[in-house]
C-alpha cells in the first residue's frame, strides 16, 4: 500500500509525541497532530521492539504497564502500524552501503522508502541520507 501523504515517526519521534516531551518542537507536534486528525501517521513495527527495549534497560519510565502503554500509543493518537513486509525487508538490502548499521534504522528507512512515506526524526545519520534523496524527511 502506498501512502503518499502520510508521515513515519522515527521511534524517538513517536515516544516524544505520546508522552509530550520537550524535546518535540511545539511547531514540529502541532504539524504532526494535523497528519493526525487525517489518520495519515504510521510507525514501524519495529518501533514497537525499541521502546520494549528502552522499557526493559528502563531508559524510559512508561506511567503504565508496557504492553498497554503500547496499545494506548497507538490507538489514542490514530497511528497506523506497519508491519514488516517481504518487500520492505527486502529494501534494507537495496539501501547504500555503509548506510546506518542498526538493523531498526535500515527498518525504518527501508519501510519510509516502500511506504512512499515522509520520516519524521532527529536522527542526524537518517537525516543525512534524506538530504540524499533517499527518502522525504520531516526534520526538527
Amino acid at each position: 500500500m502506498n501512502r503518499d501523504a502520510g508521515i513515519l515517526l522515527d521511534t524517538h519521534t513517536w515516544l516524544w509525541l505520546a508522552t509530550g516531551d520537550e524535546r518535540l518542537p511545539v511547531p514540529v507536534r502541532t504539524a504532526l497532530e494535523k497528519f493526525e486528525g487525517a489518520g495519515q501517521l504510521f510507525v514501524a513495527a519495529i518501533s514497537l521492539l525499541e521502546i520494549a527495549n528502552m522499557a526493559r534497560r528502563n531508559r524510559v519510565v512508561l506511567p503504565f504497564a508496557l504492553h498497554d502503554w503500547l496499545e494506548r500509543a497507538l490507538s489514542e493518537a490514530n497511528i497506523g502500524l506497519i508491519a514488516i513486509s517481504p518487500r520492505i525487508a527486502a529494501e534494507t538490502s537495496s539501501l547504500p552501503e555503509g548506510f546506518h548499521g542498526d538493523p531498526a534504522d535500515r527498518l525504518i528507512a527501508a519501510t519510509a522508502r516502500v511506504e512512499n512515506l515522509t520520516l519524521c526524526t532527529h536522527d542526524k545519520d537518517l537525516l543525512r541520507y534524506g538530504k540524499r534523496g533517499l527518502f522525504r524527511t520531516l526534520a526538527f
